[in-house]
């Protein structure tokens, strides 16, 4: 009897250890018929474009276009507003932005008109603008220096 009370409660310590454990930030599906730009309060219709960036706090942003969640980004993340990780939907699956790849041309239509789309792998960046013969692959910092000129 001793040892089965002994095992229940090395079995309920273990639970809430492992229960306690760091929040994983990751990203939810979008839901087009609720999910709203924060930038631009524009429906977030078309998943294929859209991003999110993952407060400290466990509070999910959601963008339709990525150039909406750089200037999100660029404007609002400070002390007060923490950014955990930020993501961007690339070939059907959420990829982190500073691991993606984008191919950028003013005439790639993209919601807001930013013309710069998400890949998971340079390869598939520089397929696309093969495939499309215009454009330019962008790595995340070459992305931080780009000039938004969309409609934001």
């Amino acid at each position: 009897m001793t040892w089965r009370f002994g095992t229940i409660v090395v079995a309920i310590g273990l639970m809430l250890v492992t229960s306690c454990g760091k929040p994983s930030y990751e990203p939810r599906p979008i839901n087009p018929d609720i999910d709203v730009c924060i930038v631009c309060n524009m429906s977030v219709a078309n998943e294929s474009y859209a991003t999110e960036v993952v407060l400290t706090d466990g509070k999910i942003m959601t963008f339709d276009d990525i150039g909406c969640m750089m200037d999100y980004i660029q404007t609002y993340h400070n002390a007060d507003n923490p950014i955990a990780k930020s993501y961007v939907y690339a070939s059907s699956n959420w990829v982190e932005l500073e691991q993606a790849w984008f191919a950028y041309h003013q005439d790639f239509w993209t919601p807001m008109a930013n013309g710069v789309l998400a890949f998971p792998s340079k390869e598939e960046a520089e397929h696309y603008v093969a495939q499309e013969g215009k454009g330019n692959v962008l790595s995340f910092p070459d992305l931080k220096q780009h000039k938004w000129d969309g409609h934001q």
